[in-house]
């Protein structure tokens, strides 16, 4: 694993005093969600929340947004057909460096389909400053004018909700079965280190996400314990739009493959991945895989509408992204090289095009979305 710097360790180390302290408060023990939104989400060193660089080359890794702006490009195409039958209004949830925002207002400002807010919802002070200077530096003061931070998605809100690599991020309980006992994966202390300890289950009906007497023996898998109250939220603020998700994560089916007896659960630290969470707390990202059936059967229980689960691939190709590639000047061997690239690693199967997925979901509206016309796969959810 590459090394931290010295000053990122200093870091890491006041945020392991902090849940260090968590634990012993605790009677020695904390839930692994517990420790995760620590690690993640502390309000002074969190990953998320403190000011380390997360993103780009300099950072743990790499967004769709950073590696091209074909991305941002083609989902204008997506969000012009909505905002057919909507308010041009967008919400972005998570908006990282800010990347996706400027080349979003800047797409549809120059087709012209005059956008009425970008709202951005971050819970990163310093990246809102980031997202703020960039923002500033590049768009035209009446386009600035536009953008707006915001803390909570507005009641009564008519529009679009987009989020790229958000829930992912969401805090997991860890569940275990071994040998027919079901248990709690959680984390003590052991000389000054993070060790893991797991605690017996009482009671199984708590877990309503799967059938947990199902599981294998001496299966992992993790239990997103933050997303039904999300989008229940979602639905309580939005009145009439159109939420858009890409993600990386599977189907009910394939994400409790037989084979993914380890689970889900991915570190990543200055582009290494790894599956330790217990080290460098503050300073890695921590993720899980995101359940896309359960994701559908909670917004489904309240009356939203889930239009369409694909993959990135042919949401990008159904959108039109291959028609950027025929607009380029082959003669600029060096731009044309560069761009089909970052195309390639949109779409390919081994980079980010089949495990990344796209999922629509639809209130008081009725759309036949171009990102949906083949190979949406909303009845294996």
């Amino acid at each position: 694993m590459p090394k931290a710097f010295e000053s990122e360790i200093q870091l890491s180390d006041k945020l392991k005093t902090k849940i260090i302290q968590n634990i012993h408060s605790n009677h020695g023990w904390i839930s692994f969600d517990h420790f995760m939104s620590l690690a993640l989400y502390d309000p002074e060193f969190g990953y998320y929340t403190g000011s380390l660089r997360k993103f780009g080359e300099k950072g743990d890794f790499v967004t769709a947004s950073e590696i091209s702006s074909f991305f941002a490009k083609t989902l204008c195409i997506q969000f012009k057909e909505i905002f057919q039958s909507v308010a041009k209004n967008i919400i972005e949830i998570g908006a990282g460096t800010g990347q996706f925002a400027l080349e979003v207002i800047q797409s549809l400002n120059s087709d012209n389909p005059e956008i009425g807010y970008y709202s951005i919802l971050e819970i990163s002070h310093s990246l809102r400053k980031q997202q703020h200077d960039l923002l500033i530096k590049y768009l035209p003061f009446h386009l600035f004018n536009k953008v707006q931070w915001i803390e909570e998605i507005p009641k009564e809100y008519e529009g679009i909700i987009f989020c790229n690599e958000l829930l992912d991020a969401f805090s997991v309980d860890l569940i275990k079965k071994i040998s027919g006992n079901y248990y709690q994966k959680g984390v003590s202390v052991e000389n000054d280190i993070f060790v893991w300890k797991d605690k017996p289950i009482v009671d199984l009906s708590s877990y309503d996400l799967i059938n947990i007497e199902n599981l294998p023996n001496n299966y992992l898998t993790e239990y997103p314990i933050y997303i039904k109250a999300w989008i229940n939220k979602i639905n309580q603020s939005l009145k009439k739009g159109v939420v858009l998700i890409i993600d990386y994560g599977f189907n009910h089916r394939e994400y409790f493959h037989e084979q993914r007896s380890s689970g889900t659960l991915m570190c990543h630290f200055k582009h290494h991945a790894h599956d330790n969470p217990l080290v460098y707390p503050g300073i890695q990202d921590i993720t899980s895989h995101v359940n896309f059936s359960y994701l559908a059967r909670e917004a489904s229980k309240l009356g939203l509408s889930v239009r369409g689960f694909v993959s990135q691939a042919n949401f990008l190709i159904n959108c039109g992204i291959l028609n950027f590639v025929d607009r380029l000047n082959e003669e600029d061997s060096f731009l044309y090289m560069k761009s089909v690239s970052e195309i390639q690693k949109l779409l390919s199967p081994s980079e980010m095009g089949d495990l990344f997925k796209v999922m629509i979901i639809e209130k008081n509206l009725d759309i036949d979305f171009i990102g949906l016309k083949n190979n949406n796969k909303v009845n294996q959810l």
